[in-house]
């Protein structure tokens, strides 16, 4: 249901973007509003906030929030959250149903061809898990790509000087070994180096490739991955991409991109790659999910549920996930660079 429609013709040359309110009851609805609500973002895209009225409503209400929904925004409502169960910052079965709802609602807007991108305010995937124990959920990358049939797709986080796209994300520690495979491997090389070069320009892009085991596995004694698996992904994807090295132990990787001698690591598990970016991007870093057949970013920190309610979480994060999104989008069409706000 559409609460809120805009009276503007949209312009050819900005996306609608749908954007979901994430967990209904952590950080995500107000950050969306104070976004939406930045003159950052004025003029640069159509949006659509995918989420219950009442959870807007209480969230407009907030300290520090702009007291009026921002102008010209579409609100779909797909009426899972009464306002009398509005509770920020208690992670809930309720709050996962509706952090669902919200997704598919967006989906479907990109399905209709009702929305050309999807920015994902975070979700709880324990309230997820909970109101939904039967889909096996691990996350927005996975599910997303289910519900296009996207097999090659890839998780890219980016936090200062960093690019990091991941080999393996939501898995147990001691299933990385078996699911870290030379036909993975090379799916990530290829396809961050066609973000580097599609999305941010890039002409060759420099891209390193970690190791799994401690110093590299020192030639078999501690581990055979890199023998086996790593290094004939690397040598194959050499023959068809230039700058690419490893595989190198993360510990040196991680110091030669951020001193920016690579524009890209690949990591063979969450935690390896995701640790060094956080330590310097904890708060700031953005997601960029590759492979997909639209544009799909989100923020990298999580629902916050300790701060929800209290207005004083900071957008900043899922600002420069939309200003990204329209940046990309705007790249696929043929532009380079996003339009200044007057």
């Amino acid at each position: 249901m559409l609460l809120y429609r805009s009276n503007n013709i949209r312009r050819q040359s900005r996306p609608r973007i749908a954007v979901t309110i994430g967990d209904p009851f952590g950080v995500g609805p107000e950050i969306v509003l104070k976004t939406l609500a930045s003159r950052k973002l004025r003029g640069l895209a159509d949006f659509i906030i995918v989420g219950d009225s009442s959870v807007v409503s209480a969230a407009l209400r907030l300290p520090g929030v702009p007291p009026a929904s921002p102008r010209g925004i579409s609100v779909v409502d797909p009426h899972i959250i009464a306002p009398s169960e509005v509770k920020f910052g208690r992670q809930s079965r309720l709050s996962g149903e509706a952090s669902l709802a919200y997704l598919d609602f967006a989906l479907r807007l990109i399905k209709e061809k009702k929305a050309d991108c999807l920015v994902n305010a975070p979700l709880s995937k324990e309230a997820v898990s909970s109101a939904f124990p039967r889909i096996n959920f691990i996350g927005h990358t996975e599910y997303i790509a289910d519900k296009f049939k996207t097999a090659d797709f890839a998780m890219m986080l980016i936090g200062g000087p960093l690019k990091v796209t991941l080999v393996t994300r939501h898995i147990p520690v001691r299933a990385v070994s078996k699911a870290v495979t030379k036909e993975e491997i090379i799916k990530a090389i290829r396809l961050s180096h066609e973000a580097l070069s599609g999305y941010f320009g890039i002409a060759e892009p420099r891209i390193g490739v970690a190791s799994l085991n401690p110093h590299g596995g020192e030639g078999g004694k501690i581990g055979t991955e890199e023998i086996e698996i790593i290094t004939p992904a690397v040598n194959e994807a050499k023959r068809h991409f230039k700058n690419i090295t490893g595989p190198v132990s993360s510990e040196a990787l991680f110091y030669m991109a951020y001193r920016r001698k690579l524009d890209c690591v690949v990591a063979m598990y969450h935690d390896q790659g995701l640790t060094p970016l956080k330590m310097i991007a904890r708060d700031t870093s953005i997601n960029i999910t590759l492979g997909l057949p639209f544009v799909r970013t989100s923020p990298g920190h999580g629902t916050a549920f300790d701060i929800a309610g209290k207005g004083i979480a900071d957008p900043g994060p899922l600002t420069e996930s939309v200003k990204l999104a329209v940046d990309i989008f705007r790249k696929k069409k043929g532009r380079t660079c996003l339009p200044r706000p007057n």
